[in-house]
């Protein structure tokens, strides 16, 4: 599998205490799930306090470039539904069959495992397969060689490589952060308050300004200004 160019840019501005090497860690997931599930065909690591995404994929084997899969993810999702009355939007049956109709290049099935440490969920691992029933009777084995929690496991959430979408946002998400992280310094070093609460103050300021949470680089770039 490749590095998604995306996590490659993400990776090199990437810097965090709690893992030293994400790339590492990310080949060392590839190489149990491809031993496991030789139809593996992509994986993702979503690390989720930073709310970060980072993917390997097999471009050859998903049956299209990783660009063009998107565009073509993003047609089948503007697409018409199905007619009325012919199935119930609750039918899980069906609610699968249109996934798959929806799936990116020739992903038939994934399992999402999250990791949890001191009872909370740390990182969510996507792994993704070209055949229907690839992690059939191997989330077991999984589940125990990525120290994953087994309760929390999901099967076929995301036929459509939404992670993938994720990690191209990534290096984006990171270069928002740092900015946040600068205003921060500058509103405690000016107010003369710690970082946390010249954080809450920029986060009160983005909600003031009508703004989300996540919008809040934009009230950081006016700080900075």
């Amino acid at each position: 599998m490749e590095l998604l160019p995306q996590s490659r840019e993400a990776l090199d501005e990437y810097v965090t205490s709690s893992i030293d090497d994400m790339e590492g860690l990310l080949r060392v997931i590839e190489g149990w799930a491809v031993r496991s599930v030789p139809d593996c065909v992509a994986l993702s690591v979503t690390l989720l306090d930073e709310d970060l995404t980072f993917t390997l994929v097999d471009s050859d084997a998903t049956g299209a470039p990783v660009q063009d899969g998107v565009a073509a993810q993003e047609t089948r999702e503007a697409g018409p539904g199905p007619p009325p009355g012919e199935a119930h939007p609750l039918d899980e049956l069906d609610w699968a069959d249109m996934a798959r109709e929806r799936a990116f290049g020739s992903i038939a099935s994934t399992v999402c495992l999250p990791v949890v440490e001191e009872g909370r969920a740390v990182l969510n691992i996507d792994l993704y397969a070209s055949t229907a029933h690839a992690f059939s009777d191997r989330i077991d084995g999984l589940v125990e060689a990525l120290g994953a929690w087994q309760a929390g496991a999901v099967t076929n959430a995301d036929l459509g490589f939404e992670t993938l979408r994720r990690a191209q946002h990534a290096p984006a998400r990171l270069r928002e952060q740092r900015l946040i992280d600068v205003a921060v310094g500058l509103v405690a070093a000016r107010m003369a308050v710690t970082t946390d609460m010249a954080a809450l103050m920029l986060s009160e300021a983005a909600e003031r300004a009508g703004v989300s949470e996540s919008d809040a680089a934009c009230v950081a770039r006016v700080l900075l200004a």
